[in-house]
């Protein structure tokens, strides 16, 4: 006959610690429930604080029109981040990827080399390339998707120094160029309608699609859906090519806002772009990376920044805003989801 040595605690320490589990995820539901419109509220606070402050600067059509094309590039990048974010992947080369793109575009259509109705699809295909190679090396060979992407970042940010010699190729690109992105069909600037398509396709892959449903399953745990027979590994490949995909485009739009090709743009979107996707998760479905609660969370990132630099603040301010914003996001992401990112 086997015995065990463990001793089963006291009636009274149990139910004490029921019930203080209870409280703990009480609490978090409390805080679930009042977060989730929060973010709009903040936005809210910005608009009608910098409105009141700034009444000739800041309360204008032409700077909320501002605001929103520039921040294109931003939405773009940071929905690239929430794919990968969905099924618990780090992509942290995707800034690098967007400065590929917005370097590679003009750099194949000046002169006439490339016809830019040919070099925009193969600038997209060539950040896709890197996404398959992203997915390939998180997926296949196992490697953590931290030292992945890092490294390709590195790779990639190699390839553009050589490829401009470190300079902003302007030379012989096209002006035709800038109409990707100064186009305004029906008085509504093209980028902010690339960005709409662009939600509603990743907000429909997500939330209405079977592979979102995987995507969601292997963000929640890769054993559980290998064991439910999903195939994690095509998963992954899949998504970090989209967000590879998504990239390219946000390239475009920046090279069609630049009219040439600079060297040094990608790197400044990631860590935004994280910061966005994060504090879109305390928002709308909280706990979970959503598209609508990270687009609010770049406006209202953006609505911030512009505020605070039309008070003449330094220019350091931006990346302790959003530096600021990131930690915060993700601390309360952590703990609203019950369980480490």
């Amino acid at each position: 006959m086997r015995t065990s040595n463990a001793v089963a605690p006291p009636a009274g320490a149990e139910a004490a610690l029921k019930s203080e589990v209870t409280q703990v995820i009480d609490v978090r539901m409390r805080m679930a429930a009042a977060s989730r419109f929060a973010l709009p509220g903040l936005l809210l606070v910005f608009v009608v604080t910098f409105s009141i402050v700034l009444p000739e600067t800041f309360a204008t059509w032409d700077n909320a029109r501002t605001i929103l094309s520039t921040q294109s590039v931003l939405a773009l990048v940071a929905l690239a981040a929430l794919m990968t974010l969905v099924i618990g992947e780090f992509d942290l080369s995707l800034g690098a990827q967007m400065g590929l793109a917005a370097l590679l575009l003009p750099g194949l259509s000046a002169h006439g080399k490339v016809p830019l109705s040919l070099a925009v699809p193969l600038t997209i295909a060539a950040t896709t390339a890197v996404g398959l190679m992203n997915g390939l090396l998180v997926a296949r060979a196992k490697v953590n998707s931290f030292i992945a992407t890092i490294g390709t970042s590195a790779l990639i940010g190699a390839f553009v120094l050589a490829y401009s010699g470190g300079t902003v190729i302007f030379l012989g690109v096209p002006p035709e160029i800038l109409k990707i992105s100064s186009s305004a069909p029906w008085g509504v600037p093209a980028p902010i309608l690339y960005v709409a398509v662009v939600s509603v396709f990743v907000w429909l892959l997500l939330q209405r699609t079977p592979f979102g449903r995987y995507m969601s399953a292997i963000g929640g745990s890769k054993d559980a859906a290998r064991l439910a027979g999903i195939n994690s590994d095509r998963v992954t490949v899949v998504t970090f090519v989209l967000a590879g995909t998504l990239t390219g485009i946000a390239g475009v739009v920046q090279a069609g806002q630049l009219g040439s090709g600079n060297p040094s743009v990608g790197p400044s979107y990631l860590l935004p772009a994280f910061a966005a996707a994060f504090l879109g998760a305390t928002s709308f479905r909280v706990g979970q990376f959503n598209v609508w609660g990270t687009l609010t969370a770049v406006v209202t990132l953006a609505t911030g920044v512009t505020g605070l630099n039309l008070l003449g603040l330094p220019s350091w301010v931006e990346p302790a805003f959003n530096g600021t914003a990131l930690l915060l996001a993700v601390a309360l992401t952590r703990y609203l989801r019950g369980r480490p990112l």
